[in-house]
């Protein structure tokens, strides 16, 4: 079995370690191969005017489909609706709202949770997609 090792221990070995690696290996000197060509790491000046890089920023709208139950005489009924954030980042301005057609079991439900998703990842707003909800009453 290994020696208990103390702190006093552990404090001198630290002090008797004078670098974390062991730098004789790079004393050779300076070598050619180390340079690192500047030019290919700027981005060069585009031909045409679109753009060479997708964007970078968050999506306009927060909003995503949910499962939530309700319980009914001991029952769990489960349901899908759609929430979005009114202002961004802020949990506290989530609104929800029901997507019709029955619980997750039923195919008319599971056909407009289908609609909205497809209308989330199209990038609709809120307003439009709660349209198309009220449209599937």
């Amino acid at each position: 079995m290994a020696k208990k090792r103390t702190l006093s221990d552990l404090i001198r070995d630290e002090v008797q370690q004078q670098s974390l690696f062991d730098t004789e290996l790079y004393s050779g000197g300076y070598s050619p191969d180390w340079t690192t060509d500047v030019g290919s790491c700027v981005p060069k000046k585009a031909v045409t005017h679109e753009p060479t890089h997708e964007p970078t920023h968050e999506p306009k709208y927060t909003q995503w489909v949910q499962t939530y139950w309700v319980s009914r005489r001991g029952v769990k009924h489960e349901y899908y609706r759609f929430c979005y954030l009114k202002l961004d980042g802020n949990i506290g301005s989530c609104v929800r709202v029901h997507i019709p057609g029955g619980n997750t079991k039923s195919d008319r439900a599971k056909s407009t949770k289908a609609l909205v998703e497809d209308a989330i990842a199209l990038g609709n707003s809120p307003q439009e997609i709660i349209a198309l909800i009220a449209e599937r009453k």
